[in-house]
């Protein structure tokens, strides 16, 4: 009965999302259920995810041949998936004072310059902090144009949560949105 909005997101689930949002079509051409990593086996709930979207060249894993599928995402890596994902560009400087030197500072920059992500109001971007539940819901949903603008854009009978039931939430619409089922094109 909760979704814990304010929760952190692993890689793991965060791959999941993505391989779901995959077409048909992309799905079959990168399907894959082998992968590099040592931390990741077959029998793995999120093998399927992990290796179709390493295979696509969306996802890949640490210098050590990790994953960690189980480590929180951070704000750097969800912003580079998003990236590869939506083959976002930009050329341009830095949309953050805190991302200069970054390994991730020319996929935050693409990010950013797309409206997937955005910044904090002292104007950094905070690239090694992880991502709440509800922070990437807003992402994915930004990215795929599926922000509801008010309560009445929800559907009727819709899922509800005990822990996203005050409308006053900067995330309620967002989690509301990402989590209740219907037809949508991108």
């Amino acid at each position: 009965g909760s979704v814990q909005p304010e929760g952190d997101i692993t890689r793991a689930e965060v791959a999941t999302i993505f391989f779901r949002l995959l077409t048909d079509e992309s799905r079959d051409e990168f399907w894959s259920q082998t992968n590099p990593y040592s931390d990741v086996s077959e029998d793995d709930w999120y093998n399927n995810a992990v290796s179709t979207l390493t295979n696509a060249g969306i996802i890949d894993g640490y210098e050590d041949g990790t994953f960690k599928p189980n480590g929180n995402i951070t704000r750097a890596e969800f912003a580079t998936i998003a990236v590869r994902f939506f083959e976002a560009t930009y050329d341009g400087g830095d949309l953050f004072s805190d991302i200069a030197g970054h390994w991730a500072q020319d996929y935050i920059n693409e990010a950013a310059n797309a409206g997937i992500v955005d910044g904090y109001p002292d104007g950094t971007f905070g690239p090694d902090k992880t991502v709440t539940r509800a922070e990437l819901m807003a992402m994915v949903n930004r990215a795929t144009g599926r922000a509801p603008e008010s309560t009445s854009a929800l559907l009727s009978g819709m899922k509800t949560w005990k822990d996203n039931a005050d409308t006053a939430r900067w995330y309620y619409l967002d989690v509301q949105e990402a989590t209740n089922s219907h037809t949508y094109q991108m």
